[in-house]
């Protein structure tokens, strides 16, 4: 195919839950990339894989990648031989997730994302121009990577994304901050000179930066950045540990001689990441149950978690309170409804107790918007207009939080899921057009 004469300039916003790729042009035109999927063309592709054995000749077992929408329904339809990873941008940074093993081989962390961004290449509705990916692309990265202790952290996790997306054919690679991003995406709106906080929620961090945009003279200039590794996959936890563990055995006791023994808790802190609860479906932790169950004042709670661990149902669970807590947002009550394999549960959650239960979350992001002020010497008052973004945005106590600190009036909003993807593809094209 032939390449036109127009040049396409590439922004990737890696997310945690989802993952968006912009194009933009060289007038500055923005437009996020298309997915199929089967409720029709999607800005977002899902940041999720699935690998699939296949020995149907019974002579030659493979391993089949399925990435995005693919990757849920190859699940759905396979679950029995297939090996669901999500999540996977949250352990970047973390030194004991180096490899996983999956159907009898094993896989690096890099390796992962790479099978990951190969399928996102290879999906996507791309226009009929030739695209060059090792050229310079500008790939996001949040201010504190999930999870990271500090700067050595965070330099671990970039460089392990670089190598991933080295791995995948992306040999040109340029970060730039998610918020600031954002922010470059959000200044098109701008008529007059401004200083704007944008706050990034995401999955797995909450970001911000402070930027001061004049549109007169085009002028740009970044003041602070700050973030901290907690945002909607924290929230989900949360709802997970109040709601989902008490009916799986949490708070119940079991006495294997003459005394009774509390259920160990670590059982369900492994529920905070997916892959840990692979982790919990080993004989040894299976057998552990069994005998709990025998001698349990909730016997039906242990069978329960029992049941799930086997059936390996953690992704039904984590769609369950991921679409528990998007009602949350929408209405002061939900109910939290799985219903799989024998299992059936339908809890009761009102919008009040989700918020206490996330009090302490939220009060920590907050602590990085300070910081990010205290950075750049400002207070609330000296921040012209404050832009959320990111799907976390949508939950209430935070929109209430930041309306109360900075007004009301300064908050704005709008593009949640694609605004990063944008900016970054926006300054894809301005670093290309300013490289010496």
């Amino acid at each position: 195919m032939q390449s036109k004469a127009v040049p396409l300039y590439i922004g990737i916003d890696f997310g945690t839950t989802n993952t968006v790729v912009s194009l933009c042009d060289g007038a500055g035109t923005t437009r996020t990339l298309q997915y199929p999927s089967s409720q029709g063309a999607l800005s977002t592709f899902r940041s999720i894989l699935c690998y699939v054995s296949d020995d149907s000749d019974g002579l030659h077992p493979q391993t089949r990648v399925f990435c995005g929408p693919a990757a849920i329904d190859a699940f759905l339809q396979h679950s029995e031989d297939a090996r669901l990873i999500q999540s996977i941008k949250t352990f970047l940074s973390s030194k004991s997730f180096s490899k996983s093993a999956i159907h009898g081989r094993e896989y690096t962390l890099e390796q992962l994302i790479a099978d990951f961004l190969r399928g996102l290449v290879q999906v996507g509705q791309w226009p009929d121009q030739q695209i060059d990916f090792s050229r310079a692309i500008t790939v996001g990265r949040p201010v504190r990577f999930a999870g990271s202790d500090g700067a050595a952290g965070d330099a671990v996790a970039e460089t392990r994304l670089r190598s991933a997306f080295a791995m995948a054919g992306f040999t040109g690679i340029n970060f730039a901050l998610e918020p600031e991003a954002a922010a470059y995406f959000f200044a098109r709106r701008l008529k007059q000179p401004a200083t704007v906080l944008v706050a990034d929620f995401g999955g797995g961090t909450s970001d911000f930066s402070i930027v001061k945009f004049d549109p007169t003279t085009g002028a740009t200039q970044a003041l602070a950045h700050a973030g901290v590794g907690i945002a909607g996959d924290t929230l989900d936890f949360r709802i997970i540990d109040n709601v989902i563990a008490p009916a799986f055995g949490k708070g119940s006791r079991f006495r294997p001689e003459d005394k009774w023994l509390d259920v160990p808790k670590w059982i369900y802190f492994e529920f905070e990441h997916w892959h840990r609860l692979s982790f919990l479906k080993r004989p040894a932790v299976l057998r552990e149950l069994r005998a709990m169950e025998q001698v349990s004042d909730s016997p039906e709670k242990i069978a329960r978690l029992r049941l799930f661990l086997e059936q390996e149902l953690g992704f039904h669970l984590y769609q369950a309170v991921n679409q528990c807590k998007t009602a949350l947002s929408r209405s002061e009550h939900a109910t939290l409804t799985f219903s799989h394999a024998s299992i059936e549960l339908s809890c009761p959650v009102s919008r009040s107790d989700f918020e206490q239960w996330i009090a302490p979350d939220v009060t920590a992001i907050e602590a990085a918007c300070s910081d990010v002020l205290a950075q750049a010497d400002m207070t609330a008052q000296d921040i012209s207009v404050v832009f959320m973004t990111g799907g976390t945005s949508f939950v209430p106590l935070i929109r209430r939080r930041f309306e109360t600190r900075f007004g009301a009036e300064k908050i704005v909003a709008g593009d949640e899921f694609v605004s990063v993807g944008s900016g970054l593809a926006l300054l894809a094209r301005e670093r290309s057009i300013n490289k010496p």
